[in-house]
């Protein structure tokens, strides 16, 4: 199957999967006919709160559980054709790495398991202990290493050999500000190769930076699939003004023009509507004895479209801590 002339990497359809309680003979479902798609050469991000079927939806299409009905294709073919999975990459949420092995011997038994060359393997093993910032580690064991060492080691095993299909659940746990910038590096250089990328995460402004389309999942069902561009393009022709010194009741004559009103200490964020109103808020802010610090184009965040989604709104009114909104007015504190 193709979607705009792509050809799509990966096609879950229609998934349902139900489980059976431990102590009753009844099932529950918990996912609903989860339909989406992965193109090549893309990154799509999966977001959904704890328990929304995340791991479960990413176990069936890996084949270690099977759908009660649906189907997945990889490479255009059904999941009874092992063959496809010699082109997939997998990192699990929690990577379960022998601790009695050092790294490299980790890496080399990883190589014989997923065909890698013997000619080829060693080199290969140095060089993704290297891109993963592990080699002055590759001859300690494992059994010593922190958790961002381990979950950089499992990315390490998921693209040993190169595949052209990566599903990763949770890559940036436990992970460093160093360590998400050197994971998001290695994930944009596959996709400059052409290789597609399927995550899921809680770090949303990680996710924003690297995908192109984001798939929204809620309590066992997709509710909504959205382009980054998209996101972008929500609430365009808004303009956020950020101002000291006015106090919310004085905004009244002007509450109409605004989408949202936040108060961070002195500080107070406007959105207004449209771009024609700015004009006239900022003369009632200086009328008001007000000081304008910034006048800037707002869009939403992928965090703010996700929050708008999971909590059932249509409303973009930002989710930012320290911030609580209200209807017209807001009041708040802490950082911005």
């Amino acid at each position: 199957m193709q979607r705009g002339g792509t050809m799509e990497v990966l096609q879950v359809d229609g998934v349902k999967k139900s489980f059976r309680g431990d102590m009753s003979f009844a099932s529950r479902e918990v996912l609903h006919g989860v339909s989406f798609s992965a193109g090549a050469g893309e990154i799509l991000g999966f977001l959904g709160p704890n328990g929304a079927g995340k791991t479960t939806t990413i176990k069936i299409i890996l084949g270690l559980l099977r759908p009660d009905s649906g189907s997945v294709q990889i490479f255009g073919k059904p999941l009874a054709d092992r063959s496809v999975m010699k082109r997939v990459g997998y990192l699990p949420e929690n990577p379960y790495i022998y601790p009695h092995l050092t790294l490299s011997e980790f890496l080399r038994f990883c190589a014989d398991l997923s065909d890698v060359p013997a000619n080829v393997a060693a080199s290969r093993v140095r060089e993704v202990s290297s891109l993963l910032g592990l080699e002055e580690h590759a001859n300690r064991r494992t059994k010593g290493f922190s958790k961002g060492m381990l979950q950089r080691a499992g990315l390490a095993q998921a693209i040993l050999d190169e595949p052209d299909l990566l599903i990763l659940d949770e890559p940036f746990s436990g992970l460093d500000p160093i360590g998400r910038k050197t994971v998001k590096d290695i994930l944009l250089d596959l996709k400059g190769r052409g290789k597609t990328i399927f995550f899921s995460s809680h770090i949303l402004p990680d996710m924003e930076a690297l995908c192109d389309r984001a798939c929204i999942i809620k309590d066992g069902a997709v509710i909504r699939t959205v382009g980054l561009a998209e996101v972008f393009r929500i609430g365009e022709g808004m303009v956020e003004i950020t101002a000291r010194g006015c106090p919310v009741s004085e905004l009244d004559p002007v509450s109409g023009y605004m989408d949202s009103v936040a108060v961070n200490g002195e500080e107070i964020f406007l959105v207004v509507r449209k771009r024609e109103l700015v004009r006239t808020v900022v003369q009632h802010l200086y009328n008001s004895g007000a000081e304008v610090l910034n006048v800037s184009n707002h869009h939403p965040s992928l965090e703010e479209v996700f929050m708008s989604e999971i909590n059932g709104k249509i409303t973009e009114e930002r989710e930012s801590a320290g911030i609580q909104h209200y209807a017209g007015h807001a009041t708040g504190g802490g950082e911005r």
